[in-house]
């Protein structure tokens, strides 16, 4: 299945473009305004009482499932979820957000192995169901965060523990060093750490995620989809970093749930490029509409 039955999108009370998009449309002119702070201007800008997760509250009965969000490269669990976090508070669900991929840098993620990585987030997946007492999440996940559940799903026995993946611009079979240089270059301190040394050495992900890697080849023999698992992407034309942008889509195998969606596709107008995605109110609709599919 490739589109929801229709590209109308119902009107989601605390979502519109008054209070998201005039906001924070300009995410990558945003972060570049801090780029003279460096990663500090990242820490200065999260607030630390909005950052604090939900093991101390209950899931309501509505949504069974937590929601745990997964940050891209150069990610963290703070700045990724700006807008998404309280709007899915505010809708009743649970959330929990790891840090994953912690590589010689304090505040940017998303930079280690992206197997270990995957690790990391099959232990974090754990910690939330033992808390919980919930027997499944749902899962949200930007840019690598949309692909690297796939290895923890297909490779370390996440299938059962995960209802629904949505991908929002999932470097699914990969990426540019093209890409990945545009994306740096967004991001404070992401683009001097890239250029300290070996690519290699200061970022292990970055040779992982191009599309000619072992680690993507590995991915994709493993299976892109799993049957008992729920998959929706969120393309878009306009991606940057994710090229051609049709590379995010997953492919749709009989008797696998998968949602393909483009963003242009609900308004056509919409021109937001890759870093801008998960702030984008079209897109947080989306994602709402599926996790309440």
């Amino acid at each position: 299945m490739s589109m929801f039955p229709n590209p109308e999108l119902p009107k989601i009370p605390g979502l519109n473009s008054e209070n998201v998009f005039t906001d924070i449309a300009a995410t990558p002119d945003r972060l570049s305004a801090l780029g003279q702070a460096g990663t500090a201007g990242i820490i200065a800008a999260v607030d630390v009482q909005a950052g604090l997760d939900d093991w101390d509250l209950p899931l309501l009965p509505e949504h069974p499932r937590p929601v745990v969000l997964v940050h891209g490269t150069f990610g963290n669990r703070g700045y990724t979820w700006t807008q998404a976090a309280p709007l899915l508070r505010q809708h009743g669900y649970r959330i929990f957000r790891p840090d994953y991929g912690q590589h010689l840098n304090p505040v940017l993620f998303g930079l280690g192995d992206i197997r270990q990585s995957a690790q990391q987030l099959s232990e974090f997946v754990d910690e939330v169901l033992r808390r919980t007492g919930a027997a499944q999440v749902d899962m949200v996940g930007f840019s690598q965060g949309g692909m690297m559940p796939r290895y923890y799903i297909q490779a370390l026995g996440g299938a059962p523990k995960v209802h629904h993946l949505v991908g929002i611009a999932p470097g699914t079979r990969g990426v540019t060093a093209q890409g990945l240089m545009r994306l740096a270059r967004q991001i404070p301190g992401a683009r001097e750490l890239v250029e300290q040394g070996p690519v290699h050495l200061t970022v292990p992900a970055w040779p992982q995620l191009q599309s000619d890697s072992e680690f993507i080849r590995e991915l994709g023999e493993l299976g892109e989809t799993s049957e008992s698992v729920r998959y929706t992407v969120i393309a878009t034309r306009y991606d940057d970093v994710v090229t051609p942008y049709e590379s995010c889509a997953l492919k749709e195998t009989p008797g696998h749930y998968v949602r393909n969606l483009v963003l242009q596709d609900f308004d056509p107008e919409d021109r937001t490029p890759h870093a801008s995605m998960p702030y984008n109110p079209t897109v947080l609709n989306l994602m709402l509409t599926a996790l309440a599919d």
